[in-house]
């Protein structure tokens, strides 16, 4: 259990770990049944946690401050009305005033989830915020619901309003540090997480350690924060992003969404895989002068399972669409489903490999193409060259040709029309 401290402070769990690590590719199998615990890694853990207060407060996730201060605690509130279908400017009877807090503190926005009975909508009503469907994402330290309704939750944890009252929403937040990471875990207070944040940095830790060693590159420190929905900066989007500055960000997800992944490290970890794989491309995204956006989600992709962090069904070949990318790549338009076709049909080969994918971190060349525009004969060529070289000199026009895109047929002519000859 976890000391509580005075507002304004934070738990600083500092964690020193001598570990043995053995990494090694995951059990796969089929996603439907994948579990951390079928990745074939082992840490052994021979220190103890230790948990110190602090009195500076804890950072924050990306986009959000604390909003005690001015000119942040006095900007207006975001007001939003529960009115029925048939009176879409109706006068509530009742409100209640809603405050987004970590550790005692108010914050600067709130991703709020409305659950307004089924006769009625939302109406924004003045303030600074979006609304779409019923989320609200609030750019302020407050928000002003109104309704004349005798029901209705709000947030994932499905919290009844105080009506006529303040209704604080509070989460608390936990600090894990170490050589290489500190993890910044949040939760609602009255939702009970055991001990994922422990568990997501020793994880995250062994996520680290074997990404780096098969990319063959060093990152000296990162950054992750885990959050719920209720804390992710817009409120409308995944959530899950690399910054390119030794930060990431990782949206855990609802406790409904927790549970159906397992547990929340189990649906995590493989979330900031992904997005240390993007840290680790930052070191050489200068190498690629076009869109390397598709290609930097594939490599992302790729890099994790081939660690055994991420079930095989997230790298393919089932596409966002629902359609099969396993005999062509040429007709996607997702950027993630394009980059991952790529590295499906390197691992199809029977080619995706720890040597693979160190080549792929190493590139010979500085390329000029559109990896998202996989019809292109540069994109063609480009990936063939870059992925010969990384595989060592094997022929990978065999798997160009897998993938249906089009280029000039062989490495030594591709070479010649990139220039590189």
């Amino acid at each position: 259990m976890f000391k509580e401290f005075p507002p304004g402070m934070s738990t600083l769990t500092v964690v020193c770990l001598a570990s043995a690590l053995a990494v090694g590719a995951g059990e796969r199998g089929e996603a439907a049944g994948f579990t951390l615990g079928n990745v074939k890694s082992a840490i052994v853990v021979t220190s103890e946690v230790t948990r110190i207060s602090m009195t500076r407060p804890a950072p924050l996730p990306p986009g959000l401050t604390y909003c005690d201060g001015e000119p942040c605690a006095s900007a207006p509130p975001l007001v939003i009305y529960i009115c029925p279908y048939n009176e879409p400017t109706c006068t509530p009877t009742r409100n209640t005033t809603i405050i987004p807090q970590v550790d005692g503190r108010t914050i600067s926005g709130l991703s709020l989830l409305i659950f307004a009975p089924t006769h009625t909508n939302l109406q924004l009503t003045s303030g600074s915020g979006t609304l779409r469907s019923s989320t609200v994402w609030d750019l302020g330290s407050k928000i002003i619901l109104g309704s004349s309704e005798q029901n209705g939750q709000i947030s994932y944890n499905a919290i009844v309003p105080v009506w006529d009252g303040t209704t604080t929403l509070s989460f608390e937040s936990t600090i894990l540090s170490s050589t290489h990471l500190d993890s910044v875990f949040y939760r609602h207070t009255g939702y009970e997480t055991g001990t994922a944040a422990i568990d997501l940095h020793a994880l995250g830790q062994k996520v680290i350690t074997a990404e780096q060693a098969t990319a063959g590159l060093t990152l000296d420190h990162v950054t992750a924060f885990y959050f719920p929905p209720e804390l992710n900066k817009g409120g409308l989007g995944e959530g899950n992003f690399s910054y390119g500055n030794g930060i990431v960000g990782i949206n855990y997800g609802s406790p409904s969404g927790v549970a159906r992944k397992g547990g929340i490290v189990n649906g995590a970890i493989p979330l900031f895989a992904h997005e240390y794989a993007h840290e680790l491309f930052d070191e050489i995204k200068s190498m690629f002068l076009g869109d390397y956006s598709c290609l930097n989600e594939g490599i992302a992709d790729a890099l994790a399972f081939s660690v055994g962090f991420i079930p095989e069904e997230i790298l393919g070949p089932v596409a966002s669409d629902k359609s099969s990318f396993d005999s062509d790549c040429s007709a996607l338009s997702e950027l993630h489903d394009v980059g991952n076709c790529y590295f499906w049909h390197v691992k199809k080969a029977g080619l995706l490999t720890p040597a693979f994918l160190h080549g792929i971190f190493h590139p010979h060349h500085t390329f000029s193409f559109n990896s998202c525009d996989q019809g292109a004969l540069t994109t063609g060529n480009s990936l063939l060259v870059y992925f010969t070289e990384a595989a060592g000199g094997v022929d990978m026009a065999p798997v160009l040709n897998s993938m249906k895109i089009p280029h000039a047929g062989s490495y030594e002519a591709a070479m010649q029309t990139l220039g590189f000859r």
